[in-house]
């Protein structure tokens, strides 16, 4: 979804851009991809897994937050885009509720031990 966005100049139309502003905006793709690819592969230490995910959380919405600032026009991609970053947030926070769950029902089982 990101890349795409940045491929095609008709979605773009509606972001002021400057050079030091697509900077940014790619420096926190990257840290956003680079955290959910090492939460993926880190499932077996959870509490890792779900500090990674909470920076996640925190970038995608500083990153949203600029995309936000910078729109200059609102049309019907401009909303697509919020909605998508709208649901990347609340996924990881679904995420980050069901591993605490399997925490504590691990440690439960630990406990019967």
């Amino acid at each position: 979804m990101y890349f795409l966005c940045t491929l095609n100049k008709n979605i773009m139309d509606f972001f002021e851009w400057n050079f030091s502003f697509k900077k940014t905006i790619l420096i926190f793709i990257i840290i956003c991809l680079f955290l959910s690819i090492l939460s993926f592969f880190l499932f077996h230490q959870k509490k890792l897994q779900i500090f990674f995910n909470k920076i996640n959380i925190l970038t995608n919405t500083i990153h949203e937050g600029f995309l936000f600032f910078s729109c200059s026009q609102w049309n019907k991609y401009t909303l697509i885009i919020f909605l998508f970053f709208i649901l990347c947030i609340c996924l990881l926070y679904l995420t980050n509720k069901a591993i605490k769950k399997d925490i504590e029902l691990i440690n439960s089982i630990n406990r019967i031990r």
